[in-house]
């Protein structure tokens, strides 16, 4: 189904309580009306996911002049959603990104089970996309999901 994008990522910060977090500002930068081609709840899942690792990070360190940001972005390029998910946290460690997506294999976080991210990336494969850490200028993490729209539907570009 089509998605509306900018109500999803609002969704998501409803269920994360983002809007009233004491430490974590959220800005979503989705332009309104942009749609996406899928499952509302396994996408919903997705950033779920994702946010709540960056809410974890970002509230790793408690001084009180670090900046905690988390965004989420999205664009269309021609039959492909994009959608990046930013933090200013301390970013992925380098001994946990070979291992990103894999069950049990992934976790950067004392006491993560390392499923999160491996089941995250199993639904944007079923979605027929990608899910990726992007290198990015800056602190902190960015992750970017690809869905493309289903073979024989045209998209709705924002």
């Amino acid at each position: 189904r089509l998605v509306a994008v900018d109500r999803l990522v609002e969704d998501v910060s409803d269920a994360l309580g983002l809007d009233a977090h004491a430490t974590v500002s959220f800005e979503s930068q989705v332009p309104a009306g942009l749609e996406v081609d899928a499952d509302a709840e396994q996408l919903f899942r997705v950033l779920v996911n994702l946010c709540r690792n960056a809410v974890q990070a970002l509230d790793g360190d408690q001084n009180p002049a670090v900046v905690r940001r988390l965004s989420v972005s999205a664009r269309r390029e021609g039959g492909v959603t994009a959608i990046r998910v930013s933090d200013t946290g301390p970013g992925v460690a380098a001994a946990a990104r070979a291992h990103l997506f894999q069950a049990f294999q992934g976790s950067a976080r004392p006491g993560g089970t390392g499923l999160g991210l491996a089941i995250a990336a199993e639904i944007v494969r079923a979605h027929g996309g990608t899910i990726a850490l992007i290198e990015a200028e800056g602190p902190g993490a960015v992750f970017e999901l690809a869905i493309p729209d289903r073979p024989g539907r045209n998209g709705r570009p924002a």
